[in-house]
């Protein structure tokens, strides 16, 4: 299911709404936890946004054992994970996807580039326990 945004403060929230309705319609792996879907979804269109973008895609894929989320957008940059200070207003959004994600790819584009979270089923069954 993929949407197209408008690059602006709206994005984020449409982009929110658009997962969260596609996640609730579907039947998702067992382990996979639809919120972190959507915090993610949020994190990336709002760093496309920032970073200057003028077109936003997003893609969501859901399947019996697997959801893929794609941001992908036209703005310059790379997205590069920050350690962000307690006293940091900004910075985050990339080690919230590192930290939810079981994982997550950018690949250039010809026009800026797409970013890949994904889950698997059962990834988050043992979740905090350490093996």
């Amino acid at each position: 299911m993929r949407i197209s945004l408008a690059s602006d403060l709206n994005a984020p929230s449409q982009a929110r709404a658009h997962v969260a309705t596609h996640l609730v319609a579907s039947r998702l792996p067992v382990g996979v936890v639809a919120d972190k879907v959507v915090l993610i979804a949020s994190e990336l269109v709002t760093n496309a946004v920032q970073a200057g973008a003028t077109r936003i895609d997003v893609d969501l894929q859901v399947s019996a054992d697997r959801v893929d989320l794609v941001v992908t957008d036209d703005a310059g940059g790379w997205p590069t994970p920050t350690l962000a200070t307690p006293d940091d207003t900004a910075g985050r959004g990339l080690s919230i996807v590192e930290h939810l994600a079981d994982a997550w790819d950018v690949v250039r584009r010809k026009r800026g580039k797409a970013i890949t979270a994904s889950w698997t089923a059962g990834s988050d069954l043992h979740a905090g326990f350490d093996w």
